[in-house]
């Protein structure tokens, strides 16, 4: 049923850049839907062929929907972190909360002071860049947290990391 959907979808078996901001232009701001597209495709097209075939696209669904909280949130840092440093700087963790935050009606600058408030939560060390360690040990202490980045949602009221 999944490859007969693909199928339809990308009936020549691969699904492209293009496809993938149609289907997200709906719910991200322009701005953030490009840095999104590039980090699906860092991520899930392991032959560097430009696409997502049908087994790429298996394993992007079955990691996003019915890995451990765990491993969702190794994939989520490694969507989080833009630049393949490794870690997760400051302005890359605002930005990704700020659109998170935003998908569920909250202005910029109140999403912008609750990001700042989350990274210094996380960054236990204080070297102002997370790693992959601390960002799950972080989130996986904060419920609010947790929801928010596994695209559940939050209340506008909720003050998440605190």
């Amino acid at each position: 049923e999944w490859y007969r959907g693909f199928k339809e979808d990308c009936p020549d078996g691969q699904l492209g850049r293009d496809k993938i901001r149609d289907m997200y232009s709906m719910i991200l701001p322009p701005g953030n839907l490009q840095v999104f597209v590039d980090q699906i495709f860092k991520i899930f097209d392991k032959d560097g062929n430009g696409s997502i075939d049908f087994r790429e696209f298996m394993m992007a669904t079955d990691m996003t929907s019915s890995g451990t909280p765990e491993e969702k949130l190794r994939w989520a840092f490694k969507m989080y972190d833009r630049d393949g440093s490794g870690t997760i700087e400051q302005d890359e963790i605002v930005d990704i909360i700020e659109t998170l935050y935003g998908m569920e009606g909250i202005t910029s600058e109140a999403a912008g002071d609750k990001a700042n408030r989350i990274f210094k939560q996380l960054d236990v060390n204080g070297d102002g860049e997370l790693d992959e360690e601390e960002f799950i040990k972080g989130c996986t202490a904060d419920a609010d947290l947790m929801k928010l980045l596994n695209s559940g949602g939050i209340d506008a009221d909720s003050d998440a990391g605190e």
